[in-house]
């Protein structure tokens, strides 16, 4: 019997070697010492029965192994759970202990007390490591617990066997029966049949099932994995159970019963794949093993060691069930493979949960949907009718499922409503455009239809799903739209990537001069002109390819051609607009004609005015040129009279210096002061035209004939240009009148004749004519005047005539031609300077060689010809009483004061002098006798001439006033002229024009004297 029990242990303990060992599993390694051990049980009984007294030495190793096998149990424990270090340190001191006398001795020297103790430990530690493997069975599942319930079964049953062998012989038999059915159970545990584990593990499936189906269909998938996690957690005694779902191609999901964060990334296809190639427990800890990153950073985040790995199948893909431990767990291959079959379940359920998601969220998507979802039978029954239905034809769901879909119609419709569903059964997308339907209050309704299919689970074609859009308000909006598109100023242009037109405007019709139809699916090159259209194809698919809201042509106009072939200069703005067609480029084209010749007019003008500022510029600066030669003759001339002057008089001082002058010198010294009296005029002359050059000449102006002015300057002139000079006059009869001061009109004749005169030294013709013009628009801007009535002075001579250069600077003033001394270069200058003050203009005609005409334009006027002259020609008093008037005469000129006091003093005047306006007022304030005349300088520092007037006048009312002034601006009018009642005698005055002014004035007050 111990023969054959003991070859049945060899036998199960040779069949588990290959079962465990070919895995080079650690763990295993420590269940085959475990049954190693066990072995020596049986090894003892052959060698008693077979081999007589075997070697000493031998039989005590097999004792020491047999009775180290508790410390192999609780060493294969420690691997699965965690076993104190002291427990594993005293279970082997204490095997130690118990075991080496019974080693040492021989078998004459062993006592039954000694194999008793050693026998007592052995079953003590075994009973130890039974509860401690049942603790294990306790907390797993399936066949596991079973499994493990065996083993602690057969680990006690063992330690009952070893010490029922202690007492003797007479119980060897029942301890090998006792160690035969621990082998069993031994067997059972770690070497199941397939079918006996596979039905151990049907309850813990059963328990799972149950766990899932609890949970809620409309849960999420995540829900059902969280329970699925949960349960191989408790079945497979893991410490973290967790599943590695694909979401997308080539990534999964991690999820596990909680929500922690397992990995810090998305895993790979990759992760799954170095976890599954693994094919056993990984020991994510042992580094010098290479374990897989994946496995490291699962172990890192969950605090455990150990991952075991298995693939899991789902509708998305290939994922995987990872067990995570603290330590190593045996008996779970049969619930890991049952658990991976279940997870296939999970999957299953997990999808449910998210199609019925689906459907829920299709459901909620249909109810919300502002369209009207309506589902029909084949036969036309209304099966399904959504919120947008209802809103859109009126009818409650309640009233309208059931009813034939009909009801919607219009009447004659059905007919084109059965074959549009039938196409719609046979798989065809039905698409109607502006379909009109009736409302529940008999109103129509426009909507756009779609009809598609709705199939069966076994794919059959069960009815007709019909979405309408209430298309009225776009409608409308089309029809505005189209309006504004008509209305628009511009003309719009559609068109497609190839360039293809799609729409036009009515403004396009106009400006291009096409039909619409001749238009719509042409290309828009037809528009471009033909030098640039190669290149607009490029240009297009450009702008296709980055389309943005711009500007062609960065603001300049580009160029447009009509049917007709004309180009015209536009402005081109694109926008892309996104269709279901694809992207419509809308440009809009405006006629920039008028806009480019306006430019055009306005770049003219900028540069007219550019030039005209260039002109002024350089009239400013031959202005300064003229003055600074005005400023140099001036100097010249007026040096030249004062040396005269100052010559003469120190002549005529030392001749009078003379105790007594001889009457040569006497008679020399009247021709000395001659000279003198010579120069002063001459530099009354002179100031005289500069007065008249500036404008700011004294005009006593009348209304006058030029032919008169003519006829009193006609002799003079002939007997100051010569005899060779031959004088033509051509006046005409019915001359206009003008209003001049004649006298400047005199002065103008005389510079002009005496140009002529120098200008032909040999002799030639000199010709003025009179004439009346009548200037139009035209005429007027050759003498830039104002169009009008005007009298013609023209002077023309036969002299050598003027270049260009000399005419442009002919009125500068003392720009001259002539030799130094020979002239002042003020005569033309002059001449200008009276006709603009009179209003007029001068204008210079000549030609080398052939002579040169000078034509002066001055306003006519209507007014009546002047009954006399302003005044009477200065000469002897007509009555000679002698005088004896009261004149308050102011001057602020010591010296010229002095010497009018002294004239008219000399001629039997009272003269009360004043050397300005306050001292002039306090003397017509204060002198006890009447005063006659006041005559007063225009120009002093304090106070104006015609203030002092007005101010002596408001003391003695009624005084008259003399002015006298050499310059006389600050009294003058607008156009030069004195105002009226203004009497004045010029600067520098001789004492007969002074006595005939001062006598004219007091015989005409004391005319008008009652």
């Amino acid at each position: 019997m111990l023969l054959a029990v003991t070859s049945a242990y060899a036998l199960i303990f040779a069949w588990m070697g290959y079962r465990y060992l070919r895995r080079r599993d650690p763990l295993l390694r420590d269940v085959m010492v475990m049954f190693a051990s066990v072995a020596m049980l049986f090894v003892l009984g052959l060698v008693e029965v077979f081999g007589g007294s075997a070697s000493p030495v031998v039989m005590g190793i097999l004792v020491a192994v047999l009775l180290a096998k508790p410390v192999f149990t609780l060493r294969l424990v420690a691997r699965l759970r965690r076993v104190s270090p002291w427990l594993m340190a005293g279970a082997t001191a204490a095997w130690a202990v118990s075991a080496a006398p019974v080693v040492v001795a021989t078998a004459g020297m062993r006592s039954r007390r000694m194999i008793l103790l050693a026998a007592g430990v052995f079953f003590c530690l075994e009973i130890l490591a039974a509860v401690l493997l049942a603790a294990q069975a306790h907390c797993r599942g399936g066949a596991a617990r079973v499994r493990f319930w065996c083993a602690a079964a057969a680990t006690a049953l063992f330690g009952v066997a070893v010490l029922t062998s202690a007492a003797g012989r007479s119980a060897a038999v029942h301890s090998r029966v006792l160690a035969l059915a621990a082998g069993l159970l031994y067997l059972l545990a770690f070497v199941p049949p397939r079918r006996l584990s596979r039905f151990w593990s049907t309850g813990a499936a059963y328990a799972m099932t149950q766990r899932l189906l609890t949970v809620a269909p409309d849960a999420d998938a995540a829900e059902t994995w969280r329970h699925f996690c949960h349960g191989a957690s408790q079945v497979l005694g893991a410490d973290v159970a967790a599943v590695l779902l694909p979401t997308t191609p080539g990534r999964l999901s991690v999820m596990a019963y909680d929500d922690r964060v397992l990995l810090s990334r998305e895993a790979d296809d990759r992760d799954v794949g170095d976890l599954l190639a693994a094919g056993c427990t990984i020991d994510a800890l042992a580094g010098w093993t290479g374990p897989p990153a994946v496995a490291v950073e699962l172990a890192q985040a969950t605090g455990t060691r150990y991952v075991t790995a298995t693939p899991i199948t789902t509708v998305a893909g290939r994922g995987a069930l990872v067990m995570l431990s603290r330590y190593r767990s045996l008996f779970a291959d049969d619930d890991i493979a049952l658990f991976t079959e279940l997870a296939d379940q999970a999957a299953a359920l997990a999808q449910r949960a998210v199609v019925l998601a689906e459907r829920q969220r299709l459901a909620v998507i249909v109810e919300s949907s502002p369209n009207a979802v309506i589902g029909r039978s084949l036969d036309g029954v209304i099966t399904s009718w959504n919120a947008g239905a209802e809103r859109l034809y009126g009818y409650p769901a309640a009233e309208a499922l059931g009813r034939d879909i009909a009801l919607i119609f219009l009447e004659g419709q059905e007919e084109t409503e059965r074959e549009l569903v039938a196409r719609a059964a046979a798989g065809e997308r039905v698409e109607q455009d502006r379909v009109r339907r009736r409302h529940r209050d008999g109103r129509i309704v426009t909507v756009a239809l779609t009809l598609s299919a709705i199939c069966g689970p076994d794919g059959q074609v069960t009815g007709v799903a019909g979405i309408s859009r209430d298309i009225s308000e776009r409608r409308r909006a089309e029809l505005m739209f189209q309006g504004l598109l008509e209305a628009a100023p511009d003309a719009m242009v559609g068109v497609t990537e190839d360039g293809t037109i799609t729409l036009v405007n009515a403004q396009t019709e106009k400006l291009f001069g096409y039909a619409r139809k001749e238009l719509l699916g042409r290309n828009v090159d037809i528009l471009v002109p033909e030098r640039v259209r190669a290149a607009h194809p490029g240009q297009r698919a450009r702008y296709f390819a980055e389309p943005r809201t711009r500007q062609l042509g960065g603001g300049a106009s580009l160029a447009a051609v009509r049917k007709d072939g004309s180009e015209f200069p536009a402005e081109i703005s694109l926008s892309a607009l996104e269709t279901d067609q694809g992207i419509i480029v809308s440009a809009a084209i405006r006629d920039v004609s008028d806009r480019v010749a306006a430019q055009a007019e306005r770049e003219r003008l900028i540069t007219q005015a550019e030039r005209d500022a260039a002109e002024r510029r350089l009239q400013h600066t031959r202005r300064l040129e003229s003055l600074g030669q005005l400023a140099g003759g001036v100097a010249h001339d007026f040096n030249n009279i004062l040396a005269i002057i100052g010559n003469y008089t120190e002549l005529v001082l030392d001749t009078l210096d003379a105790p007594n002058p001889a009457p040569a010198d006497l008679a020399a010294a009247r021709d000395d002061l001659g000279q003198i009296r010579h120069a002063a005029e001459r530099a009354a002359q002179l100031t005289k035209q500069l007065l008249s050059f500036g404008r700011r000449d004294v005009t006593q102006a009348q209304v006058l004939s030029l032919n008169h002015v003519v006829g009193d300057v006609e002799q003079m002139l002939r007997r100051t240009l010569g005899e060779h000079i031959h004088l033509i006059t051509h006046l005409d009869r019915e001359l206009r009148t003008v209003h001049a001061d004649p006298g400047q009109l005199e002065q103008i004749l005389v510079n002009l004749a005496v140009n002529a005169r120098d200008a032909m030294p040999g002799g030639g013709t000199l010709s003025i004519d009179t004439g009346n013009a009548d200037l139009g628009p035209d005429d007027a801007g050759n003498y830039n005047l104002r169009p009008g009535s005007y009298v013609r002075l023209r002077v023309s001579d036969t002299g050598a005539g003027m270049p260009r250069e000399v005419q442009e600077r002919a009125f500068e003033p003392f720009y001259t031609t002539k030799p130094r001394g020979a002239g002042t270069g003020l005569g033309l200058a002059t001449v200008y300077g009276i006709a603009t003050a009179a209003g007029g203009d001068v204008h210079l005609y000549s030609e080398l060689d052939i002579g040169t005409t000078v034509t002066i334009m001055l306003p006519a006027t209507d007014q009546p010809l002047a009954e006399g002259p302003a005044a009477e020609p200065a000469g002897e008093p007509a009555d000679q009483t002698p005088a004896h008037e009261t004149i308050l005469m102011v001057e602020d000129e010591d010296a010229l004061r002095q010497t009018t006091a002294r004239i008219l003093t000399r001629a039997g005047y009272e003269v009360l002098a004043a050397d300005g306006g306050p001292q002039a007022i306090h003397v017509a304030q204060t002198h006890p006798g009447g005063i006659d005349l006041l005559l007063t300088d225009v120009i002093m520092p304090k106070m104006m001439g015609n203030e002092v007037a007005t101010r002596v006048a408001a003391v003695r009312p009624g005084i008259p006033v003399l002015y006298m002034s050499g310059y006389a601006e600050p009294v003058l009018t607008d156009n030069g002229t004195l105002p009226d009642g203004f009497i004045m005698v010029e600067k520098p005055f001789t004492s007969r024009e002074l006595l005939h002014r001062v006598q004219d004035i007091l015989t005409r007050q004391s005319a008008a004297t009652p």
